[in-house]
């Protein structure tokens, strides 16, 4: 299953220490040598900057999150165009007609609007409003891209970035549909249609693609025909609702989100007295990127909005859910509760501030009301009202605490950045370990880790959980001479951007080194390393994580052995 978002995770075997120059100093050395290198990448959407925004169950006016006063979308702007984005035809439009979701802002050759009332609004030629669903087109041979240049002042060939915001501003062209004069539209006509999605200028990802046409040739053929009859003028003013931007996108959501649901309902999700806890949608794993709708206890879905057009519709989102839920055969009988929450950190990269809110809207009443979650028959004490850390779940881990379970038979474990203790939990509950510690930075999740343990009915003797820095915890751990059979580093977001890339790269190197440091010298063990930097995983190919922790082995003077590689985009 393919989805956005930001989480690695690594499965390394851990060998006996290698003699110095012994060991293969390059990845292309190693790929010959596959039993050398070993790690399990998993993206997955998450920062602890999310459990401190508001947590809302009623609908909410666009009052709690609102644009700026240039950003917002003025009625004659969201009435009176249908917009297009053509891309520049090369091997990232190959990749966006296959289904890669994001679209760069390099990637963008020009913008259009077409305007269908009799008169062009002044202040809708400028560009395209957030949030405003466009075509995603590209030209049928690369030497036809319109809107812009291929070739610089000197004749060669342009190298454009696709992983990059674009140097120079993209050109925005504005026609009225009734201008019979107008050779725009004929040739925005005679370009391939690659899909639907949510434009963004302020972001850098320009547009995020959910509906792609070679993977939902029927879905697109009716969002096609709502626009043509919105081009042809076959509609009345006051049927206008019919055939927005919100039609459009409620047809898109509601055929994800069924989507979605058959496929969990395919993996046994839920599962009675064994899981009712899971993600129903997973970002860009599902074809929404940006939106994730997690489910606790069967009883409360938990939605993260971690982007703009998110925010802009978010009525129509709630909408959907709800009546999806309702219509679900597991919940028919059920009033699931939805909590909406964003990620204001996340939401602010993507250019949409999310305004303070007062105090009495500071917290839920209903903090205090805790939902059992059950998972692969593990228990977890939640507070989904609650606007904090203790809030207490992470449902994209699911698949990979299942799977380090297996393995964990008689181990020792340390699960470092543990939150409430799930890699912990699985290992004594599931696994049968002998011993488990986790370390987490924060007491709330520190207190909601043990508490998770009891619930569970685990001994204090056997997993415990300690409130620490988790580097300093492995110096100590390290000049102690402390050992483990299996190590899981799930650490917060440390390359939020590109920019900060260098940075974090030594801090992961760092703790990736420790954490091998950690593992059983005589007997080897397990590695489980993760990141929820898209910054990590995007660069190289995909390549860049796995580097790093390649390089922490080198530096550890330690064997490894790629287990498996995982995504957020294969977690459900």
């Amino acid at each position: 299953m393919k989805v956005n978002t930001p989480r690695n995770v690594m499965l390394v075997l851990a060998f006996n220490l290698v003699r110095s120059g012994k060991m293969a100093s390059s990845m292309r050395a190693l790929d010959r040598r596959p039993a050398t290198l070993a790690f399990t990448i998993l993206r997955r959407s998450r920062t602890f900057t999310a459990r401190s925004s508001i947590l809302k169950t009623r609908m909410v006016s666009f009052a709690d999150g609102e644009l700026s006063s240039d950003q917002q979308m003025s009625p004659n702007k969201k009435k009176s165009s249908l917009y297009t984005v053509v891309v520049h035809r090369n091997r990232q439009s190959i990749a966006f007609r296959e289904g890669t979701p994001l679209v760069f802002g390099g990637s963008v050759a020009s913008t259009f609007s077409e305007d269908w009332h009799d008169e062009l609004h002044a202040d809708a030629i400028d560009d395209i409003p957030i949030g405003s669903l466009v075509a995603v087109v590209v030209s049928r041979d690369s030497s036809s891209t319109p809107g812009k240049r291929n070739k610089d002042s000197r004749g060669k060939k342009r190298n454009v970035s696709s992983e990059r915001i674009d140097d120079e501003a993209v050109v925005h062209h504005s026609f009225k549909a009734l201008d019979n004069d107008s050779t725009y539209r004929d040739m925005i006509n005679q370009l391939q249609l690659i899909g639907y999605g949510v434009y963004n200028e302020n972001s850098m990802y320009r547009v995020r693609i959910l509906c792609h046409d070679t993977m939902h040739p029927g879905l697109t053929k009716e969002i096609r025909s709502i626009r043509k009859q919105i081009q042809r003028g076959d509609f009345q003013s006051e049927n206008y609702d019919s055939c927005s931007t919100t039609l459009q996108l409620k047809l898109i959501l509601e055929r994800k989100i069924a989507d979605a649901t058959k496929t969990r309902l395919a993996m046994g999700l839920p599962s009675s007295g064994i899981s009712d806890t899971y993600r129903l949608v997973n970002g860009e794993g599902d074809g929404l990127s940006g939106l994730a709708v997690d489910i606790l206890g069967g009883k409360t879905a938990i939605v993260m909005s971690s982007a703009a057009w998110c925010e802009i519709h978010k009525e129509t989102i709630w909408s959907v859910l709800e009546k999806s839920l309702r219509e679900h055969p597991s919940y028919r009988e059920l009033n699931v509760d939805i909590v909406w929450r964003n990620t204001p950190s996340r939401l602010k990269q993507d250019g949409y501030e999310v305004l303070p809110k007062s105090d009495e809207d500071d917290e839920d009443e209903r903090a205090e009301i805790s939902v059992i979650a059950t998972e692969s028959s593990v228990k977890y004490l939640t507070y989904p009202y609650s606007n904090g850390q203790k809030t207490g779940f992470y449902c994209d881990q699911r698949e990979n605490r299942l799977m380090l379970a297996e393995l964990c038979q008689n181990k020792r474990i340390l699960d470092l950045c543990c939150y409430t203790g799930g890699f912990a939990l699985n290992a004594m509950v599931r696994g049968r370990a002998t011993l488990a510690i986790g370390v987490d930075s924060s007491q709330e999740a520190v207190d909601a880790a043990t508490a998770n343990a009891s619930l569970n009915g685990l001994a204090e003797k056997d997993v415990s959980f300690a409130r620490a820095d988790i580097a300093a915890f492995m110096k100590s751990a390290i000049d102690a001479n402390n050992e483990f059979d299996v190590v899981v580093l799930d650490p917060p977001k440390l390359a939020p951007s590109i920019s900060s890339l260098d940075r974090a790269s030594k801090k992961y190197h760092a703790l990736n080194r420790d954490a091998i440091n950690l593992i059983n010298k005589s007997q080897g063990g397990l590695l489980l390393t993760c990141t929820c930097s898209a910054a990590m995983t995007q660069k190289d190919g995909g390549q860049y994580f796995l580097n790093v922790v390649n390089g922490a082995a080198l530096s550890a003077k330690r064997r490894v052995t790629l287990l498996r590689p995982a995504s957020q985009q294969d977690s459900i």
